[in-house]
């Protein structure tokens, strides 16, 4: 499984997403992975007042996970979020000068690596991770992923699945957002 998602990734399919979900015994772990253009509308890193602001909406609609995803069973409580968008925001962290020179540096690699068409195109993405404890995941049903009315830009999620006891995959769309785990 780990080969086919990083292969999508490279591929970076504007309008799909991809979602990895990993439970044991009493936590679910959800990430997802989108290209920037399908949750804020574009791909440049934002300068822009509206830009800027675009990025900060989507954080805060990711950063709601309980309107996202729906976990039917298991008795699951939230533990975390974390979204990292640096591919859109500078941090502001680092000196600036610095931040910008080691931003180029991994800009000119990241395009060196990829194999893409469009010379010159920034491929960004946003990735969210959710982390929950649950009394028993076995108790689990479903999953209802609630992502395709806040963000029109995502068509597709690709999603890949492990519970302690089997594995799946399937694709979700705003008609058919459910996984089901029973």
């Amino acid at each position: 499984y780990a080969e086919k998602s990083v292969k999508s990734l490279d591929a970076h399919v504007h309008g799909l997403s991809e979602l990895t979900i990993a439970m044991d015994v009493e936590s679910v772990e959800i990430q997802l992975i989108s290209p920037a253009m399908n949750l804020v509308g574009f791909e440049h890193r934002a300068v822009s007042k509206q830009d800027i602001a675009a990025v900060k909406k989507a954080e805060l609609i990711l950063g709601q996970q309980d309107s996202l995803f729906l976990i039917a069973g298991g008795d699951c409580e939230h533990l975390s979020t974390s979204i990292d968008s640096s591919d859109l925001l500078e941090s502001n962290n680092h000196h600036d000068d610095q931040n910008d020179h080691e931003k180029h540096d991994d800009h000119e690699k990241h395009d060196d690596h990829e194999k893409h068409d469009d010379q010159g195109e920034t491929h960004s993405e946003m990735v969210a991770s959710y982390s929950y404890t649950c009394k028993d995941t076995s108790k689990l049903s479903s999953i209802k992923v609630a992502l395709f009315a806040s963000f029109p830009g995502i068509h597709k999620v690709n999603t890949l699945w492990v519970t302690p006891s089997k594995q799946g995959s399937s694709m979700l769309s705003a008609k058919n957002s459910t996984i089901n785990l029973k």
